[in-house]
C-alpha cells in the first residue's frame, strides 16, 4: 500500500477467490471436525447449480422466529433446544456457503459482503435471545451483562481490523461465546429443567463462564488494537473514525437506554446500530472507501433523545417505530450496498437460489481494487 493510499484510508487489498486465503483457520478439534465434515458434505452432496447465496437464510429466519418466540412465550424446553439447533445449523450453513461459491464459481466481494451481513444480522439477534433465556436475577448476572452489552463492540473492532489489514480475527473467540451461550445454557436447560435457571450453583458456573468468554474477548480485541495500530493506515483520523459512534452509542446506552422500563427496545436500537457499523464498514472496505463517520441506522439511534422529552405515554410506541424503521433502513442499506458491489463484476451476479443453466465459473480475481 503506497503512502498516497494510507493517507486516504484505503483499506487493504482482499482478494476472494482463494481458498480461504483471507482467513486464519486456528481452530479447536470439535469445530475444525464439524466444518470439514460441512465442507465435505458441500462438496458431495449439494448440487452444483444451487446458490450459496440462499444458505444464509435458513439461520437468519430461524434466529427471527426464535427471537420472536423468546420476547412473546413464557421460556420453555423447547425454545433451549431450538437455540442449539438454531446456531448449530447457522454454523453449518455458514461453514458450506464459501465451499459451494469456490465451487461453482460465484465468488464475488457482493457473496462475501452477503455473509458477513448474515453473521452480524444473526449475532445481533443472538445477544437479544440469550438475554431472554438466560438467569435474569442474582449477583452472578454482572459477568452476562458486562458481556452482551460489548459482544457487537468486539465483532465491530474484528472487522475494523480487517479492513486496515485484511486478517480476520482468529474464529476461536466467537466458538467459545457458542460454548457458554449455546451449548452450555440450551443443553443444560434441555436435561434439567428451566427451573435450572433459578440455582445458586448454575448460576455461579454459568456466571464464571460468562467471565472467562468476556476474557477472551476482551485479549481478541487487544490483538485488534495492536494489529490495526501496525498497519499503515494506522493514524488519529482512522481511530476516530472508527471509535466515535460506538463510543456514542454505548454511552447513550449506559447512560439513558439502560435504565428503560422497555428493556427489549433499548437493548434492540443498540444492536440494530451497532451492528450497522459492522456491516458499514465491511461495505466500505469492499468498494475501495474509507470508514464512515456514522452510518444511517446510527444516526437514527440518535432520535432516542428527542423521543425521551415526549409525554411517557407516547414513547413505547414511538420507540417501536424507531425500531421498525431501523430494521427497514438497514435492509435497505443492504440492498444498496450489494448492488453496487454487484454493478463491478456483472458477469458474476448475485443468484439468489438457483444459477442458470448458461452459468460458467468465472476464473479470475475478485478484488476489492480492479485493478488488483
Amino acid at each position: 500500500m503506497s503512502k498516497q493510499q494510507a493517507r486516504a484510508l484505503e483499506p487493504h487489498v482482499l482478494v476472494l477467490d482463494t481458498q480461504q486465503s483471507y482467513k486464519r483457520l486456528e481452530e479447536d478439534a470439535l469445530i475444525r471436525v464439524l466444518r470439514e465434515g460441512c465442507r465435505r458434505f458441500a462438496v458431495h452432496r449439494l448440487p452444483y447449480r444451487l446458490s450459496p447465496v440462499v444458505l444464509g437464510l435458513p439461520g437468519l429466519l430461524l434466529h427471527l422466529f426464535l427471537l420472536a418466540a423468546v420476547h412473546t412465550f413464557e421460556r420453555a424446553r423447547w425454545m433451549y433446544a431450538l437455540w442449539v439447533v438454531c446456531r448449530v445449523l447457522h454454523f453449518c450453513l455458514d461453514a458450506m456457503d464459501g465451499t459451494q461459491a469456490r465451487r461453482n464459481g460465484t465468488q464475488s466481494t457482493a457473496r462475501h459482503f452477503w455473509d458477513h451481513w448474515v453473521d452480524v444480522m444473526n449475532s445481533a439477534m443472538a445477544v437479544l435471545i440469550v438475554a431472554q433465556l438466560g438467569p435474569r436475577n442474582g449477583v452472578y448476572f454482572l459477568p452476562y451483562i458486562l458481556l452482551t452489552a460489548t459482544g457487537q463492540l468486539f465483532f465491530y473492532l474484528g472487522l475494523c481490523r480487517y479492513f486496515a489489514t485484511g486478517v480476520m480475527r482468529d474464529p476461536y473467540i466467537n466458538h467459545l461465546w457458542n460454548y457458554v451461550f449455546c451449548l452450555f445454557l440450551g443443553l443444560s436447560v434441555c436435561l434439567g429443567g428451566v427451573e435450572l435457571l433459578e440455582e445458586p450453583s448454575f448460576q455461579l458456573v454459568y456466571a464464571a463462564l460468562s467471565l472467562l468468554a468476556f476474557g477472551a474477548g476482551f485479549w481478541s480485541l487487544l490483538q485488534d488494537l495492536v494489529l490495526m495500530y501496525r498497519s499503515p493506515l494506522s493514524s488519529l483520523r482512522f481511530y476516530v473514525r472508527i471509535l466515535t459512534a460506538p463510543v456514542l452509542i454505548l454511552g447513550l446506552y449506559v447512560t439513558w437506554l439502560r435504565d428503560w422500563s422497555d428493556v427489549f427496545s433499548a437493548r434492540a436500537l443498540v444492536s440494530l446500530a451497532m451492528g450497522s457499523l459492522a456491516v458499514g464498514v465491511h461495505a466500505r472496505q469492499l468498494v475501495n472507501k474509507p470508514p464512515a463517520w456514522l452510518t444511517l441506522e446510527g444516526a437514527l439511534f440518535l432520535l432516542v433523545l428527542p423521543l425521551s422529552g415526549l409525554p411517557p405515554a407516547l414513547q413505547p410506541a414511538l420507540r417501536h417505530a424507531l425500531l421498525l424503521v431501523m430494521v427497514l433502513t438497514l435492509v435497505i442499506s443492504m440492498v444498496r450496498h450489494l448492488r453496487e458491489m454487484i454493478s463491478q463484476y456483472p458477469e458474476i451476479g448475485f443468484p439468489l437460489v438457483w444459477l442458470p443453466s448458461t452459468h460458467r465459473p468465472v476464473l479470475q480475481h475478485v478484488s476489492n481494487k480492479l485493478a488488483a
